[in-house]
């Protein structure tokens, strides 16, 4: 696969994923660099020195009655000598049916939404399916906090289940703002010889606004760290191994809009 058919193949998937702003909706799309030094995981790779620069392309919109979220990962890497590419998206959609029923206040008092969740993974040689339930939960302005329970398919450990909390959290120290966000995927595996597992996959990401505290746009250039996580049992196609990966990256985000 060409750099050129990948690039193509992802913003395709982007426009896609994103459903057209209806009133009362947002919408948000950024661009992330992302460099670092030590991966050593079976799943990802073993690249020569450890290196993947990974450039990310993010899109988040609401509308009346759920939400979506994708991204897509372009992935450089040296492997063995040789420089290889690849890719790797994610759609998120969500139906939240307090929405549709028309319900104001919170379920339970601390269930903001609740509804039906979707996610669909496809990569280089791996793909997964996931159906379940969504919730966001009352949380401060501007603040995010959600859930998702998944059923899930995917290529190598069939059927599974998946748990996936996530956040967004904003915050000052003095003028400078800062941003904590990230998700956590707890999921089922199997090996090929029916071994049975959970792996742990996380990426959390501490961002300072850069441009925010010397009178720039606020929430437009980011940089900080997000960590690659990624712990348990893991299985790829006849390779089964116990993974325990936690490699920090130096990461730059610029929102388009």
């Amino acid at each position: 696969m060409t750099l050129r058919s990948i690039l193509r193949a992802s913003l395709l998937a982007l426009v896609l994923a994103a459903p057209a702003a209806r009133a009362g909706g947002f919408s948000t799309t950024n661009v992330q660099l992302l460099q670092g030094y030590s991966f050593d995981d079976n799943w990802i790779g073993h690249p020569e020195h450890g290196k993947i620069t990974t450039l990310t392309l993010n899109t988040f919109s609401t509308w009346e009655y759920g939400d979506s979220f994708a991204f897509a990962d372009l992935m450089r890497r040296d492997d063995a000598g040789a420089e290889t590419s690849s890719v790797y998206l994610e759609w998120h959609p969500r139906l939240f049916v307090n929405q549709l029923l028309g319900q104001k206040e919170p379920a339970l008092g601390f269930i903001r939404n609740w509804g039906v969740a979707g996610e669909v993974n496809q990569g280089n040689n791996f793909y997964a399916y996931l159906g379940g339930v969504g919730f966001d939960f009352v949380a401060p302005q501007f603040w995010v906090l959600g859930l998702n329970v998944y059923y899930r398919y995917d290529q190598y450990a069939h059927q599974q289940w998946q748990i996936s909390p996530f956040w967004t959290v904003p915050f000052s120290v003095g003028p400078v703002p800062f941003l904590f966000t990230g998700f956590v995927d707890v999921n089922g595996t199997k090996s090929f010889t029916g071994k049975s597992g959970v792996e742990i996959w996380a990426q959390p990401e501490l961002l300072v606004d850069v441009l925010a505290p010397f009178g720039g746009p606020k929430g437009k250039l980011y940089a900080g760290t997000e960590i690659y996580i990624h712990r348990g049992f893991a299985t790829q196609g006849d390779v089964n191994e116990v993974v325990d990966t936690a490699v920090p990256q130096a990461m730059v985000q610029w929102t388009i809009f």
